[in-house]
């Protein structure tokens, strides 16, 4: 309703006019300017079984092969471990030998270190 005509509009255009006014006035409202606002962005549509199959099997073919390299790690860790486990071994195989040796001349001067037969011990 226009101030000219309190009635109501008189032809379509006026009509038409308030009409508009209204809406803008609506819309001004709404949204807290009178420019529209922006259309929200679509949301992505979700994956298809297919592709979250395949994106799960590479997740899997990774963390095998990352294990893989583990262990193939862990290979030459134990292989060094062992090497110098052997070289070790060669070094002290020695002592072995030399403790044997020692032992044996102990066991032939067993005697001689003892005490001599039928002697107490004052």
């Amino acid at each position: 309703m226009t101030e000219d005509s309190p009635a109501g509009p008189r032809t379509p255009a006026e009509f038409a006019d308030q009409l508009r006014a209204v809406a803008d006035r609506m819309m001004a409202g709404w949204t807290g300017t009178s420019a529209p606002a922006p259309a929200p962005a679509m949301p992505g549509l979700p994956p298809l079984p297919a592709t979250m199959s395949a994106n799960q099997i590479q997740a899997l073919l990774d963390d095998i092969e990352a294990r893989r390299a583990q262990v193939q790690a862990l290979r030459t860790q134990l292989e060094s471990f062992d090497e110098q486990l052997e070289s070790f071994e060669a070094g002290v195989r020695p002592f072995l030998e030399w403790t044997r040796a020692w032992a044996d001349l102990e066991k032939t001067m067993g005697g001689f270190w003892g005490p001599p037969s039928g002697a107490s011990g004052r």
